[in-house]
């Protein structure tokens, strides 16, 4: 074997231990549907008579889904739940992007779990919304978002936040592995 044959031998062998040779990255098309995560019974408990309603938004090496539930539609409450799971091929979704996130909704990031990170802030009544915002994420490639907005009553119903945290846990799960 000739000197430059042994260097390319050598360098393809680093490419393929240092993960650079594949993308493991799952493509759009594979996130499941958030609307799955929603079963009848919790439905019941969060927005009673409203009807999941999904969406996508999928490119080739991004994209995301959505379920959005719209309590105003066939409930006696008013406001909204959004379930959404994304992906992006090129990493996005680094530290300064979480801590961003979890800025906005005023809590701190966290790597106890779900994901390898997350956050979440429950707020009461401020006058006009009661809400709960879970953002999770599976290293720099892999989001997952729950929002829930109550107007009408103005607390989160009985075990909402466990509930809540229970999706973006499953949603986690859900995510391509």
């Amino acid at each position: 074997m000739t000197r430059s044959a042994a260097a390319i031998v050598v360098t393809g062998a680093l490419l393929a231990v240092a993960g650079c040779g594949t993308d493991e990255t799952a493509t759009p098309d594979e996130l499941r549907d958030p609307c799955a995560l929603l079963p009848a019974d919790l439905l019941s408990r969060l927005a009673p008579g409203a009807s999941p309603s999904a969406s996508a938004n999928l490119g080739d090496r991004s994209g995301s889904r959505e379920c959005a539930v719209d309590l105003t539609s066939g409930t006696a409450m008013r406001g909204d739940l959004a379930v959404t799971v994304a992906v992006d091929a090129e990493g996005m979704y680094d530290d300064r992007w979480r801590r961003d996130r979890c800025a906005r909704i005023g809590s701190d990031l966290t790597g106890d779990g779900p994901g390898d990170n997350s956050c979440v802030a429950v707020r009461p009544w401020d006058g006009g919304e009661t809400r709960f915002d879970g953002w999770a994420w599976r290293g720099d490639r892999y989001e997952v978002r729950v929002a829930y907005q109550v107007v009408e009553p103005k607390t989160l119903p009985a075990g909402a936040e466990a509930d809540l945290r229970g999706v973006l846990a499953a949603a986690v799960d859900s995510l391509p592995s």
